[in-house]
């Protein structure tokens, strides 16, 4: 049976260690969602958690974790501010990002509330927070994409006291940066393999002394644009065979199937 939204986040609050001086209050809760939205659903699990860790390679944050037992999902009135389980995925641009090469494989759709996604990215810790959440942008609207928290408690707690409304859209609101331009200065470059680099001296990450982050190397990368994430999976799947070199005008090393 799904419990009222106050019993949900006095729950979460207690296990995610919130203070109880910042935590809304009941009748905070009651007036900020009072419309019949159903805002929670019935939790996820444990086991369906650790599944979905290991599936993309990332641990999701204790906060964010404790709050998808409780309820799978968070949904305000225009959509999703924090998706089930089963939707949190990688993340779809929808802004330019200068000096972007490869998308790295950390960054997640978290929900779809309205205007832009809100993502997070899961190679770093903020220091003094959890993984940073961001806004995807949207080069229609002219809205950059920009850091707008230090974590998920941080975010969801505000979230909650201003009745789901996107407050980083609010004017004066101040941006904690650019989410590209962070990752690069936070998280440590994982080069291409040497193997890689003899084979594919056009190589963009090679030769811009940049890589793409994550569980594994997936910088098959030309100048001329990126990798797919089915071609980045397929290569997690495969093992590089270095005896033979790559056809002309390809960008990689040929690749082996895999033995049975």
């Amino acid at each position: 049976m799904l419990r009222p939204l106050a019993d949900l986040v006095e729950r979460w609050c207690e296990e995610s260690g919130v203070a109880p001086d910042l935590r809304p209050t009941p009748a905070q809760l009651e007036a900020g969602f009072w419309t019949g939205t159903q805002h929670c659903r019935v939790g996820t699990n444990l086991p369906r958690l650790l599944s979905w860790e290991r599936r993309f390679g990332y641990v999701l944050p204790e906060s964010l974790k404790t709050w998808l037992r409780l309820s799978n999902g968070f949904y305000g009135e225009a959509g999703p501010l924090v998706h089930p389980l089963s939707a949190i995925g990688p993340m779809i641009p929808f802004a330019r990002m200068p000096g972007l090469v490869v998308q790295p494989e950390s960054w997640f759709e978290l929900g779809n509330p309205n205007f832009e996604t809100v993502c997070i990215d899961l190679a770093y810790r903020w220091p003094g927070g959890e993984s940073p959440l961001f806004t995807s942008g949207d080069d229609q609207r002219g809205s950059p994409p920009r850091i707008i928290a230090t974590g998920f408690t941080s975010w969801f707690l505000r979230l909650l006291h201003r009745g789901g409304a996107e407050y980083w859209f609010d004017p004066g609101f101040t941006g904690l940066g650019d989410p590209w331009t962070e990752h690069r200065r936070r998280v440590p470059p994982r080069h291409c393999p040497t193997a890689w680099a003899d084979w594919s001296p056009r190589c963009a990450l090679c030769s811009a002394g940049r890589s793409t982050t994550g569980p594994s190397p997936t910088a098959w990368v030309s100048h001329e644009g990126t990798s797919r994430r089915s071609s980045a999976t397929s290569s997690m799947r495969r093992r590089i065979t270095p005896s033979r070199a790559p056809e002309a005008g390809s960008i990689g090393p040929r690749l082996a199937p895999r033995s049975a």
